[in-house]
């Protein structure tokens, strides 16, 4: 017993702490520091160098064991919480994303459902002038009445630009029918024709109302020049859109009234208005109300009824 105790007692390894808590020296217990963050004290004792370390190497396995299964719960922990959160914000934001699709359709299917804003006369105006200064010929009906219940007259008319158009139809004084007539103007002179042969007269454009007066003042032959009658409606007159309306065809129509603001003693044009196809900025009608001058007071209605084939229209006198 001795002699083992003593072996025990003097063991040089440090071994002696495998056999039990008792066997080892209460100063090496001391000096256990596997619970504290930093290096092992420097002034160890040889024989207890071996011990602390066994120490060190196991509370070191047993920290990086539950250090780890930490690490996983506070992960997996983390993982759950971030999921309730999703499934408590997810839901808002999708309903919030339905809500704001539902505004956005309602309010565009109000837009929808609204009228087109008109445009202002001007422009209206402008963009017709454009369309009726292209070269090309246009086939017009004319139809004049003379004063509220007086007689009425029709005429076909080709017009083209740069002043020059030409007239045909009958004309009547009461009892007296000249018959077939023809008026034209190739931009520089305007003349009148009898079917008949009998009748020729011819004077400069500019000079144009000696044959209005020799054909009893029946056909205002200026306002048959339809481009330059609707150029001069924006300096003559107040223009305004009063409307937006669809023909036979169901093609739009803009409405455009143009009403005089003073008085001009210059000009029979007492009122005028006008109605633009939308899609082609083409004049289809126009309606003009002439004051009583060297004849009685008339109202002119012009309509459009197509293009002509180039070619087809001489312009020039016929004799």
């Amino acid at each position: 017993m001795n002699t083992r105790d003593g072996d025990m007692e003097h063991d040089p390894t440090g071994r002696a702490d495998r056999r039990g808590r008792e066997l080892v020296p209460d100063a090496w217990r001391e000096l256990d520091d596997t619970l504290a963050d930093g290096p092992a004290p420097v002034d160890l004792p040889a024989a207890a160098k071996p011990w602390l370390g066994d120490q060190r190497y196991l509370h070191g396995l047993l920290r990086g064991l539950h250090t780890q299964d930490a690490a996983a719960r506070e992960a997996r922990i983390a993982r759950i919480l971030e999921s309730v959160d999703q499934a408590r914000v997810e839901p808002r934001v999708h309903w919030l994303r339905i809500a704001a699709a539902a505004l956005l359709m309602a309010c565009l299917g109000i837009w929808l459902a609204l009228p087109a804003s008109l445009p202002t006369a001007e422009a209206a105006v402008q963009r017709a002038v454009a369309e009726l200064a292209r070269d090309v010929a246009r086939r017009y009906r004319v139809t004049v009445q003379m004063g509220d219940r007086g007689q009425a007259h029709e005429f076909a008319l080709v017009t083209r630009s740069g002043s020059r158009f030409r007239l045909d139809g009958k004309i009547t004084f009461g009892d007296l029918q000249l018959g077939e007539v023809r008026i034209g103007c190739d931009g520089q002179d305007t003349w009148f024709y009898a079917a008949n042969g009998l009748i020729r007269r011819t004077a400069p454009l500019a000079e144009r109302e000696r044959l209005e007066r020799g054909l009893g003042n029946v056909l205002d032959l200026g306002y048959l020049d339809l481009h330059g009658l609707v150029k001069r409606l924006p300096t003559d007159f107040e223009l305004r859109v009063v409307g937006r309306q669809a023909d036979s065809a169901g093609r739009k129509l803009l409405r455009i009234e143009a009403v005089r603001t003073h008085e001009d003693a210059r000009s029979r044009l007492r009122s005028a208005w006008i109605l633009c196809e939308e899609a082609t900025d083409m004049v289809t009608h126009m309606e003009v109300d002439l004051a009583a001058g060297f004849g009685p007071a008339r109202r002119m209605q012009i309509e459009y009824l197509g293009e002509e084939p180039p070619g087809l229209v001489d312009f020039t006198r016929p004799w």
